[in-house]
């Protein structure tokens, strides 16, 4: 990690408690600008936590988190799209609907952005919201989520309940995404088979804690992949 290079995510001895139970402990680490980055960990690690932290939705009560150099919170959420693990959309609405009314409620929506990813999701206009499959729903809201112009990208567990082919086409889409690396990505996600040769840096959760950081071009130089990496911490 360069020092002097002001990071897009950094996070310094976070802590969170929901009633008595300790949520997160001590998470310090930091995600520079362009990179592709992956929160891995098993169900209940605390990456969802970690992630509405990070979004600034919901306070910091112990330690900081910044955002390209500014502190997470209602100051920062026009720098961060969030993708939330089963969010939802509404249902009542049409495809085309709804994109309409998200163009209308994120001032920094790119137009041709959204045509683009329309057609590279596969995404129908003319279907009822409440008649797609989880993967046809998962795609729409990585569209509406992509189709901002914001530097910092935040996805968390995109993947769950999604079929094969929507899932290798959501991998391929922040690929591409990230082509030119002016946009940082935060994936939160405890299955990496599709995102495995896509990321630059790794924070390893669990229990709430940070168990280790890992830069993907050093775990390769040893012969690793992601997937071996996470096996041998959580095996």
């Amino acid at each position: 990690m360069n020092d002097s290079v002001t990071m897009a995510v950094c996070c310094t001895g976070v802590q969170v408690r929901i009633g008595r139970k300790a949520v997160l402990h001590d998470i310090t680490f930091g995600i520079e600008p362009g990179q592709i980055a992956g929160l891995l960990g098993p169900n209940g690690a605390g990456k969802s936590t970690l992630l509405s932290l990070i979004s600034g939705i919901a306070p910091v009560e112990t330690g900081k988190i910044e955002i390209f150099g500014q502190e997470a919170g209602e100051k920062t959420l026009t720098q961060t799209a969030y993708l939330p693990d089963r969010g939802k959309l509404p249902s009542w609405l049409r495809v085309g609907e709804w994109l309409a009314f998200a163009q209308k409620l994120y001032p920094d929506w790119d137009v041709d952005r959204a045509r683009y990813l329309r057609e590279a999701l596969n995404v129908q206009l003319d279907a009822k919201i409440s008649s797609l499959s989880r993967g046809e729903e998962a795609r729409l809201q990585l569209m509406t989520c992509l189709s901002r112009s914001v530097p910092l990208v935040l996805l968390d567990e995109p993947f769950v309940g999604v079929d094969l082919t929507s899932r290798e086409r959501i991998a391929e889409t922040v690929v591409r995404e990230m082509a030119d690396g002016s946009r940082t990505f935060l994936i939160a996600t405890h299955d990496i088979r599709e995102m495995d040769q896509m990321f630059d840096r790794i924070v390893l959760i669990d229990k709430g804690s940070i168990v280790s950081v890992d830069d993907t071009d050093a775990l390769r130089s040893r012969g690793m992949s992601v997937e071996t990496r996470y096996r041998e911490v959580f095996t």
